[in-house]
């Protein structure tokens, strides 16, 4: 496979996977010259280079990582599928309703791969609560919770957030819910059929940044299509970074260890301990189909998690398996994300999450594009957070004071 990389923050990443996967990266794209030059230092010789998607997507190339802003990623996955590239994409998949039923469209049109490059689920621990609870030995599930937390300081905000109308700051607390939903789902093979959600304000946290997003965590509640009920926050920024994800079953439970999500408790029921079994473990599992020596899988990214998303992209672009990750789900999650958000702005109203498998689904959200990102008028359609906030324009002075002396490059659109 000739793999192409569109964004070069994330995206560096994927070369990395790709090397221990045995997939050649051909061509890199990105506006900034700066993050080019820096992913020349561990591209592969002769690496093609390109500031232009659209000149970048002709290239030579059978598949492409999208890896560019978070609320871009569905246009430019169409347009490279649109050019026969089959697609690996970062989350969100898409933005709106409207843009999950293009997507699904574009995929069935043109027959191309399409995969969410997800990777939580492939962290050690979330890997082993897969294999235990698919092997029938906890029986069924009734609750499952997962939580994402990834607080950061003030400076660590500013230099993410590259421009005032920068993605990271206009992001409701909903949106960024695939590592939190989306283990779960690989775990119990359930999807989400109603959600309700409700967010905390703390506009503490965003002083001092040009951030409009001011909730400092949203909770979510699912109704999932195998009768069980699921909580899970969006991408917290509440005190103490931390993953935890907890499968709570019939005949037992398994759960990620706090702070160490490589690390598993496994319990069962006293009276339906497993024959050889404790009747409680606590242990570090180790992964199958791991290909490459240890330290190397771990050092591709996220607890070896990224070897394991690029090992399954390319068995799935080899017609080796179907990903599990694929349009249908992956734009499950985004109508997880964007129904949520309109759940917390109507105090917790219950919303039903569309099949888009279905196509009567589809027609209810085709022309639905709502969105709390800014357009180019810097208007929006629904605010990013439950109490609106704006930053000042002594913090906005002080934040472009900040970008000026890091040197860090703005992008010229939303600057």
């Amino acid at each position: 496979m000739k793999l192409g990389i569109f964004g070069l923050c994330r995206g560096l990443n994927f070369v990395k996977s790709a090397k221990l996967n045995g997939v050649d990266v051909v061509a890199i794209c990105d506006w900034d010259p700066k993050r080019i030059e820096t992913a020349l230092t561990t591209c592969p010789p002769g690496t093609a280079t390109y500031s232009n998607f659209d000149e970048f997507i002709k290239h030579d190339m059978d598949a492409v990582v999208i890896a560019n802003y978070f609320n871009e990623h569905a246009p430019y996955a169409i347009k490279a599928m649109e050019n026969g590239k089959d697609v690996l994409c970062e989350c969100t998949a898409a933005i709106t309703l409207g843009e999950c039923v293009e997507l699904v469209e574009a995929v069935e049109r043109t027959g191309k791969l399409y995969m969410l490059a997800e990777n939580y689920p492939f962290i050690k621990g979330p890997m082993e609560m897969e294999k235990v609870y698919s092997s029938g030995a906890l029986g069924r599930v009734l609750y499952s919770h997962g939580e994402y937390v990834h607080p950061g300081t003030i400076e660590d905000t500013n230099r993410y957030t590259r421009g005032e109308y920068h993605w990271r700051g206009w992001t409701p607390r909903t949106y960024y819910l695939t590592h939190s939903l989306g283990p779960i789902m690989h775990i119990t093979k359930a999807y989400p059929k109603t959600i309700t959600a409700i967010s905390a304000s703390a506009p503490e946290l965003v002083k001092g940044t040009s951030k409009h997003t001011s909730d400092g965590i949203a909770i979510m509640m699912c109704n999932m299509s195998d009768g069980s009920i699921s909580t899970f926050s969006g991408a917290g920024a509440t005190g103490g970074r931390g993953i935890w994800y907890r499968i709570g079953c019939l005949d037992g439970y398994i759960e990620t260890a706090r702070g160490n999500a490589d690390e598993v408790c496994l319990q069962y029921n006293s009276w339906e301990v497993p024959e050889g079994k404790a009747e409680r473990s606590t242990y570090v599992p180790v992964p199958d189909g791991v290909e490459v020596p240890t330290d190397k899988y771990m050092a591709a990214g996220h607890g070896g998690s990224d070897y394991f998303v690029m090992k399954h992209f390319k068995a799935a672009f080899e017609g080796k398996e179907e990903p599990y990750f694929n349009v249908y789900r992956a734009t499950q999650m985004s109508a997880c994300a964007i129904l949520g958000w309109r759940s917390v702005l109507e105090n917790g109203k219950t919303m039903n999450v569309p099949d888009f498998t279905n196509k009567e689904d589809r027609e209810l959200y085709r022309n639905d594009f709502v969105n709390p990102y800014p357009k180019a008028d810097r208007t929006f359609d629904i605010p990013c957070c439950k109490q609106e906030y704006h930053p000042s324009k002594e913090e906005l002075k002080e934040v472009n004071e900040f970008w000026d002396k890091e040197q860090i490059f703005i992008d010229p659109k939303i600057r």
